[in-house]
């Protein structure tokens, strides 16, 4: 199986942590959408005619398209590749966006997973985040969910950020108990962002490094106690309720990404394409054939790098770690050679036995070893 990743860089503001690539000019979302369909035809063959059982649209802010736009664009992914009958299809959506009428015209299409950027519930900490919506519309989309019958529905939910109190956290955590799926991700403070230049002049702290921890366990506890399996790093869901996208791009399988910014994998080499709205419409408009995409569109709608088996092995081993189902050594013989195997093997000498299980040549994260997954890769990581 293969996956589709399609991506709308439009957002009404950009958030304070963020230092992802998004653009404000709202005005371009149709002919945006016009590019991203002609990529798309562009790009046929990228996926080999393999099977696709994943279609996941994400930004940006996709919710602030049309519904008619959000349908343009499934429709197409469809018409081009080869997209299962019972695939998974995600929106990510922001609560501020999601009104009565809008959730209701959601509710007629294909889409058929909805994963909602919240982050808190409470305005003081959503105004440090420089989030656009409130916590009552945060409340609101949720409540909307479940009315319009998204029963596949995730929330992305943030911590480890200034002013957020445990209290808070454990609150946040409360309101989404009924939800089967879970994104919780620490705040990674990113050097170009807005949030990084006030902590700099210390109009806000960040949290020392024993409140990030407290923060995380009691997430920890919180998704043991409420029955969500905590699968990967930052992802919980319940039983059977697992991102099939994100599982997919954990577990080495091909993905082709379409629009700005943008990144493809055929576990041969990785493409990205270029971060610029304006350029990537006026570049995808002048290309006719998919032999041009290739010849024209090299280094300046997209680049590339080729993976060396050193390169690909590392990356397995970073992934499968932050996952439940681990580290597979008998894949890493299989895929990547003998010699690769029985050097990570060796390897595992060296790291503490209090952090790795190994049976059945799975290689797991224990609990404890599991909150230093990053330091542990990068000892089992090949020169």
């Amino acid at each position: 199986m293969s996956g589709i990743y399609v991506h709308i860089p439009f957002c009404v503001k950009r958030c304070s942590y963020c230092n992802f690539f998004s653009s404000t000019a709202l005005s371009l979302q149709e002919a945006y959408v016009e590019a991203l369909c002609r990529e798309m035809n562009l790009r046929c063959d990228y996926l080999s005619n393999q099977p696709a059982d994943t279609l996941y649209i994400g930004g940006g802010t996709p919710s602030v398209l049309s519904v008619a736009l959000i349908e343009k664009i499934i429709s197409h992914a469809k018409n081009i590749f080869n997209l299962t009958p019972h695939a998974e299809i995600t929106l990510e959506a922001n609560p501020n966006n999601l009104t009565d009428d809008y959730m209701k015209q959601l509710s007629d299409t294909a889409i058929n997973r909805l994963s909602i950027g919240i982050q808190s519930f409470f305005d003081d900490n959503l105004f440090v985040l420089g989030r656009v919506h409130t916590g009552k519309q945060a409340e609101t989309s949720l409540e909307l969910a479940h009315k319009y019958h998204f029963t596949n529905l995730s929330v992305d939910l943030m911590y480890a950020y200034p002013h957020l109190s445990e209290d808070q956290w454990r609150k946040n955590l409360e309101k989404v108990k009924t939800v089967n799926h879970l994104s919780c991700y620490a705040l990674s403070l990113e050097p170009h962002s807005k949030l990084y230049k006030q902590i700099q002049n210390k109009i806000y702290f960040f949290p020392d490094e024993e409140e990030i921890i407290r923060q995380y366990q009691l997430l920890r506890d919180f998704a043991k106690e409420n029955d969500f399996i905590h699968y990967e790093t930052s992802n919980f869901c319940k039983s059977g309720q697992f991102s099939r996208h994100n599982t997919d791009c954990w577990q080495n399988k091909i993905y082709i990404g379409i629009g700005t910014a943008a990144h493809s994998f055929n576990r041969l080499q990785r493409q990205w394409n270029i971060a610029n709205v304006n350029d990537y419409i006026q570049q995808i408009n002048s290309l006719k054939t998919p032999d041009q995409w290739e010849k024209q569109g090299k280094n300046v709608l997209f680049n590339y790098e080729i993976l060396t088996t050193t390169m690909r092995v590392n990356e397995y081993i970073m992934t499968s770690l932050r996952t439940v189902w681990g580290c597979n050594l008998q894949y890493v013989k299989e895929q990547f050679g003998l010699s690769f195997y029985v050097e990570l093997v060796d390897k595992l000498h060296a790291i503490n036995p209090q952090w790795y299980t190994l049976k059945n040549n799975k290689l797991l994260l224990t609990s404890q070893g599991s909150l230093l997954t990053d330091a542990i890769a990068r000892d089992l990581f090949f020169d």
